[in-house]
């Protein structure tokens, strides 16, 4: 079933849906990878919008899914996530996740969807406790 472009089984599970999100931001990754080179191309404020837009594709839907993590699900997050953090550093293949995550400044995108569910949590308690939620 698919609904807001979210993807469930019968078993209620986003086992599908990371299936298909992964070749999805696996092909925006490499698109912009072919816009970034690492010699020359555009600047860093650059790069990070085109990071920015791939992570917003990943973290979509993240506080339903986020308790679907799974061991094989976050390395499917974590692909893309190098690929996109490398042609920010400007650095080369050879470069690790975690340190190009880390000088690019992208903390995981686990740890990023946990945070926005969170923020759901709270924002939705306030709402069903008839308060307002700031913008803040």
């Amino acid at each position: 079933m698919r609904y807001l472009g979210l993807t469930l089984d019968g078993r209620w599970s986003f086992g599908p849906y990371f299936d298909q999100l992964a070749p999805r931001l696996q092909n925006a990754a490499a698109a912009l990878g072919r816009l970034l080179h690492n010699v020359g191309g555009p600047d860093s404020p650059c790069r990070r919008l085109y990071a920015g837009i791939v992570r917003s594709m990943a973290l979509y839907g993240a506080p339903l899914w986020v308790d679907a993590l799974s061991a094989h699900n976050k390395a499917l997050l974590r692909r893309p996530q190098r690929v996109i953090a490398v042609r920010v550093i400007r650095g080369y293949r050879t470069v690790s996740w975690t340190a190009a995550s880390l000088l690019a400044g992208d903390p995981p995108w686990e740890l990023q969807a946990e945070v926005l569910a969170k923020v759901y949590q709270f924002r939705s308690g306030q709402r069903a406790n008839g308060e307002c939620p700031s913008v803040d």
